[in-house]
């Protein structure tokens, strides 16, 4: 995983059999990360969380739509206005 960092929820796969999921710690900044686990066994890592705008500690699991696209919550970050912590965020990655 990621920095080795708390995988949360589950893991979830494409048509082409990649894995996706989130850790709620490690990354770049320590907020979590996103990543990929190929077929081949390739993990990289998509996207590092920054707490804001974008969120911080990835947490609830990923949906997956038909065109590949991956959504998501965070527990922290993005609008900072709800207090230390921030409101949390919804995400769309598309790897």
């Amino acid at each position: 995983m990621p920095d080795g960092q708390n995988p949360y929820p589950r893991l979830i796969r494409d048509s082409a059999g990649n894995l996706y999921g989130t850790t709620f710690y490690g990354g770049t900044t320590g907020y979590g990360a996103f990543f990929k686990l190929d077929t081949a066994g390739k993990l990289t890592v998509l996207h590092s969380f920054n707490d804001a705008p974008d969120g911080a500690h990835p947490i609830g699991g990923l949906v997956l739509d038909k065109a590949g696209n991956l959504y998501g919550t965070t527990s922290d970050g993005g609008d900072l206005s709800c207090g230390f912590s921030g409101c949390g965020a919804v995400f769309k990655l598309t790897p």
